[in-house]
């Protein structure tokens, strides 16, 4: 029996060319996720990282990221709609230690993003009142030391 080396060097060719080139795709892509707001075209005008943090008691303790200051304290019954807007960030990585991204732009978006997900929630789409939530969450970031 006679085997043909021509179909054997193809295949061969073949797969090492798609690992090369995978391997270049992933080395020449960003490791994050881009910046949502340069992506939009606009500039930054605030921002702040929070943590939400859940308690023993059934609360949720909004921090700031960066020197852990307490930013509010979401009761139990109360913040449905910060709730259930986080969770559907956080759906498929669900880990204790995360924060978002909250940030004003110059046209007034108030945006938040998941870094780990590159998901973006632009707080106008929830209405007024819902956007008020989290637009005092960034103003609190700004007076507390």
């Amino acid at each position: 029996m006679h085997v043909r080396p021509a179909p054997l060097f193809a295949m061969a060719a073949l797969a090492l060319s798609s690992l090369l080139l995978v391997g270049w795709h992933r080395f020449h892509l960003p490791s994050t996720p881009a910046d949502p707001v340069q992506q939009l075209g606009h500039k930054l005008v605030k921002r702040v990282d929070l943590s939400f943090i859940d308690q023993a008691d059934g609360g949720v303790l909004v921090t700031r990221v960066s020197d852990g200051a307490q930013i509010a304290h979401i009761a139990v019954g109360e913040g449905g709609f910060i709730r259930a807007t986080l969770r559907s960030l956080i759906r498929d990585h669900p880990i204790t230690k995360h924060h978002f991204h909250l940030a004003m732009t110059d046209s007034g978006q108030l945006l938040l993003w998941d870094p780990l997900s590159g998901r973006v929630l632009d707080l106008k789409a929830y209405g007024s009142s819902n956007r008020q939530v989290f637009l005092e969450f960034l103003l609190a970031s700004e007076s507390r030391p």
